[in-house]
């Protein structure tokens, strides 16, 4: 017998198109920055989560060592990308299997760029460390 939905638990993971990845298991630089093509941001009402996640291979950081997880936008493709509207850092000594949620954003609906990139940028030698990143559709009851 099948159960309405509202009375199931989707214990899957994030539902999102694999056409759709912003990285896909993005190798990491050493001691530099990665950086996405560009792609829209929706302003959606809080109903668009960004999420980074550690690639296939996983993140480490070491004693020291950092990752930093920035979106940068613009008012037009193929602008700048000079505006910081999220920033996160991955601390020293930390450990994240594949899957394992980096960081998330959800953009405030008062943003008005709405072109951005992706930059990952580690300040210790990280290849071999890899990220991936997506959007999502979210809602909170």
């Amino acid at each position: 017998m099948s159960k309405e939905i509202v009375d199931t638990d989707l214990r899957s993971g994030d539902l999102f198109s694999v056409q759709g990845l912003i990285f896909d298991d993005e190798n990491l630089a050493s001691s530099g920055a990665v950086t996405s093509a560009e792609f829209m941001l929706p302003q959606a009402m809080g109903g668009v989560q960004l999420n980074v996640v550690a690639g296939a291979a996983g993140l480490a950081t070491g004693a020291g060592e950092t990752v930093v997880v920035e979106v940068k936008t613009a008012p037009e493709s193929g602008g700048t990308f000079d505006n910081v509207v999220f920033s996160k850092t991955i601390p020293a000594s930390q450990t994240y299997a594949a899957k394992a949620l980096l960081a998330d954003f959800i953009p405030p609906r008062d943003l008005a760029e709405m072109y951005a990139k992706i930059v990952v940028t580690s300040d210790y030698d990280a290849t071999g460390q890899q990220v991936s990143a997506y959007l999502v559709g979210v809602c909170k009851s």
